[in-house]
């Protein structure tokens, strides 16, 4: 089984040290974004830290030349040169503010005639050329953009800004190179006290509304209690670099991060994707700063929001038998995800993003999550695109009497009643801790739960009402989201991200049989050695290798697959992958990488390239190869989000339909006829066709996969 972990990225930050930003002060006389009448950062983002970087603001509000100076100033900026970088290129195919430069050919930029006080100069974003108007000629204006990019605990948050909500009063966030932050606002209640375990209660929005009010967004809010994978809690020390914040209950925040903002409802949004973060349920936060999506905002010209969601027995404790499920009905996790989606439909306007226009899209666990919220009909009109990235498809939602079993024994060893609510209402966070981690222990010692391994004890809950069925069996009778348009996938070597966590070294075949059975709980992945997984006898890792391969078809490829049989031609659009390129977390930031993972596409190692975030930490770059694999991605899944199909259209706004490693490659809609698959490559990405058929038949004909095995009805 693997083991749903980001340890590389734990090993580094943790043990690095780094300034820990707090909140700033907030600035007196920073813009409010309503009145400078839309405001948007233009840059021609190649996502390579080495690269020169032309940034421009745009104002796209037309004033004279004296107020534009006067608008630039307020954001701590001027007038660009008219020379600076090529405007004609930024204006002609920005996707930010597309919308706001129509019928607009000149725009203030810096400079005067000398010799006519009446007169300035403007660009001609069409002959690109300079040209003298008027000074009181009300036109858009050009300004400078001097922030930085974004860096881990040293970010630079003097260029604050304001944003007025219509109904969730005024917030402040910042500016950098990329996007406009806006971090750590709440969007339920805190579920603490007499709200712990249960349902998320839409936040009160008159607390943040009256008067002169600005609310302060330039910090991430708490993350959610954490364990980390080995099951126990953290150190204090690895909170704020490893999550971007200090833990607490409280902890239902989410940060929006935008490209442009613009000047009224009127004008149409950009695509909205909203993430959620893996972590085996139990660990990591949308401020993690993997998931530092500065990049993908900037060259994907897409509003990105990230959120905190609660974990492990804080997210996913279900009634027991004895507690009314009215009271404390399960799966906190994913009802938390579907309060911030709500959030997200009522105030991300605001934000510059188009409610109309949402993608969901997430990671491992938070894949898993994608798969639960394609089966709960009430969340269905609050996205329209998924892309979900390395989900367990294997394994089924758990039943109730899976998440019953587990929480008995977490009350157990709390010392309470299983009917006694209050007493875990009013225990500390720490005694939960340590009656998770033994209620976990215990619960996997049962002998009906041999299947589990303790990086995937938790799981979203069939419970009969929020979610009817598993995945597997709602898409034989149509019973999930079937307009949206999904595109999801794998990694070629998901598997062996958590082989050395069974066998840190190589081992024989003898010794596997005669000492190590016992400690590879997956008795289907042991039978499948014994079938198209052949050894190679001149290879002494032959046997780890034949594992890891064989975890990665039977919980990731080979139902993944199948689910998209069974979807094809039934619904909205579905695309699929198999990610044969990466990069790991360690490589990028300084730590450690697997050795079986060196020169193999791992679980975990397509979240660098997704968000481009491989240069968000002190002294890391992204560049030549690193960079470029990143812009396929990025260019891929921006795409996907703006139209629901992952093909740019040829001279479509953006740089994706300029990108030939993207352009030169149609990705087919899945089929059950051909059953294409997109291998995506650093480059000479291709299609495949009936990938892996024979291992993923012989699964289906002699093992079967866990949620066939274990469904929970």
């Amino acid at each position: 089984m693997v083991l749903l972990k980001i340890s590389a990225l734990m090993t580094m930050l943790a043990t690095s040290t780094y300034y820990t930003a707090f909140a700033s002060p907030l600035d007196p006389n920073a813009p409010l974004a309503n009145d400078l009448g839309g405001v948007h950062l233009l840059l021609e983002n190649d996502v390579d830290s080495n690269t020169p970087k032309y940034p421009v603001i745009l104002l796209s509000k037309s004033r004279t030349y004296g107020d534009s100076q006067t608008a630039c100033e307020s954001l701590r900026e001027s007038l660009v040169a008219p020379t600076f970088g090529n405007l004609t290129s930024l204006l002609n195919n920005t996707p930010v503010a597309h919308e706001e430069l129509r019928g607009s050919t000149f725009f203030w930029t810096k400079g005067d005639d000398k010799n006519n006080g009446s007169t300035c100069f403007a660009f001609n974003r069409k002959s690109g050329q300079t040209v003298k108007r008027s000074c009181n000629e009300n036109l858009p204006s050009l300004c400078t953009n001097s922030m930085p990019r974004y860096i881990v605990h040293e970010a630079n948050t003097t260029s604050q800004i304001k944003v007025k909500t219509t109904h969730f009063g005024v917030w402040q966030g910042y500016r950098d190179l990329n996007q406009f932050r806006f971090l750590g606002i709440p969007y339920a209640e805190p579920p603490v006290g007499n709200l712990r375990f249960l349902k998320p209660v839409p936040i009160n929005a008159s607390k943040f509304v009256g008067g002169n009010k600005v609310n302060n967004a330039t910090q991430f809010g708490n993350v959610c209690m954490q364990l980390n994978y080995g099951g126990q809690e953290v150190p204090p020390e690895y909170e704020p670099q490893v999550l971007g914040a200090s833990s607490s209950e409280d902890c239902l925040y989410l940060n929006v991060f935008t490209p442009s903002l613009k000047a009224s409802k009127g004008i149409r949004g950009l695509p909205v994707m909203v993430y959620v973060h893996g972590g085996s349920f139990t660990t990591y936060s949308g401020s993690t700063p993997v998931f530092e999506p500065g990049n993908l905002v900037s060259r994907g010209g897409v509003v990105v929001v990230t959120l905190n969601y609660r974990l492990g027995v804080f997210g996913l404790f279900l009634d027991t038998p004895d507690i009314s499920e009215s009271i404390a009905p399960g799966n906190l996790a994913t009802r938390d995800q579907i309060q911030a989606l709500k959030w997200v439909q009522q105030n991300i306007a605001s934000f510059g993003g188009d409610p109309h226009q949402v993608t969901i899209f997430g990671e491992s666990a938070g894949a898993w999550s994608m798969r639960a919220l394609l089966s709960i009909p009430s969340a269905f009109g609050l996205y329209h695109n998924v892309i979900s990235q390395s989900d367990l498809m294997g394994l089924p939602f758990s039943s109730q009497k899976y998440s019953t079993d587990l929480t008995s024994l977490t009350m157990k060893s709390l010392g309470c009643n299983n009917a006694d609510l209050a007493c875990a209402q009013n225990k500390t966070a720490s005694d939960l801790h340590t009656a998770e981690i033994n209620g976990i222990n215990a619960f996997l010692n049962m002998t009906q739960y041999y299947w589990v391994s303790f990086g995937a004890v938790y799981m979203p809950m069939a419970d009969g009402s929020l979610i009817a069925n598993d995945f597997s069996e709602l898409i034989k009778s149509g019973r999930y989201n079937k307009k949206a348009n999904i595109l999801w996938g794998f990694m070629h070597d998901e598997g062996f991200a958590s082989i050395t966590d069974y066998y840190p070294d190589p081992i024989s075949v003898d010794d596997f049989n005669n000492s190590h059975v016992g400690e590879w709980r997956d008795s289907h992945v042991r039978s499948l050695l014994n079938s198209p997984y052949k050894l190679n006898t001149s290879d002494p890792d032959t046997l780890r290798i034949e594992m890891a391969t064989a975890t990665t078809d039977y919980y990731f490829g080979c139902p993944l697959l199948k689910m998209s049989q069974c979807i094809a031609g039934k619904s909205s659009s579905v695309y699929a992958y198999r990610m044969n390129h990466g990069r790991s977390i360690g490589s990028a930031f300084g730590g450690n990488v697997t050795s079986v993972c060196a020169n193999r596409a791992c679980h975990a190692d397509d979240n660098i390239p997704t968000f481009g975030s491989g240069d968000v930490i002190p002294g890391a770059i992204q560049t030549g190869d690193d960079a470029r694999f990143s812009r396929q991605i990025i260019d891929r899944w921006s795409t996907f989000a703006k139209t629901g199909n992952p093909n740019p259209k040829k001279n479509s706004k953006g740089l994706a339909s300029s990108n030939p490693d993207v352009m030169n490659v149609n990705w087919p809609q899945y089929d059950d006829t051909t059953k294409p698959l997109l291998e995506i490559e650093l480059q000479n990405t291709s299609v495949s066709h009936n990938t892996e058929s024979a291992k993923c038949k012989w699964i289906e004909d002699n093992i079967k996969y866990e949620y066939q095995l274990n469904p929970p009805f």
